[in-house]
């Protein structure tokens, strides 16, 4: 979350929210602006509504039903976008980043972060995964695309991190 440096007022968005960790966090950084998350699982939309009640009830956070694929409207866009370890399930990524790009602010920041989950992983595997996703979104036209390696076990995790410009 340091690495997107979420500011009082921002608009983060975030794909595949889980239990509501990062949710619950991004929360606590935006006072002033919005958080909304979405996420497949309805049992991931029940834990998560459970840990931000008080951020649902304040109009802060909003939870919403719903894949990469196939993203609910939006009314405003988004200064800030996450997601932890969801990238390599979206059958095609590159249209899903794109349509995440559309959604930003120009200047707004990605956030995908990726820990391979492959049987006997090694750190290797994460960077390699890192590049990867990095190439997609310079494909996609996102700017300023960098890596962030954070040593971790059984493998290390990756952040890789863009710029909307020009939106």
């Amino acid at each position: 979350m340091a690495l997107v440096d979420i500011q009082p007022e921002d608009r983060v968005l975030e794909i595949g929210f889980g239990p509501g960790i990062a949710i619950e966090r991004a929360a606590e950084l935006a006072k002033r602006g919005k958080v909304i998350g979405v996420d497949h699982s309805e049992l991931m939309l029940r834990q998560a509504s459970r840990r931000n009640a008080t951020a649902l009830a304040a109009g802060r956070v909003d939870l919403r039903l719903g894949t990469a694929e196939r993203l609910p409207e939006f009314s405003e866009r988004f200064d800030k976008v996450i997601a932890i370890n969801a990238y390599m399930f979206w059958k095609d990524p590159e249209a899903v980043l794109f349509g995440l790009r559309n959604r930003m602010k120009s200047g707004g920041v990605i956030a995908l972060t990726f820990q391979s989950r492959r049987r006997r992983a090694t750190n290797e595997d994460t960077q390699h995964g890192a590049e990867g996703i990095a190439a997609s979104l310079q494909r996609v036209g996102f700017e300023s695309v960098r890596i962030e390696t954070f040593e971790m076990k059984p493998v290390n995790a990756a952040c890789v991190l863009g710029k909307a410009l020009g939106c």
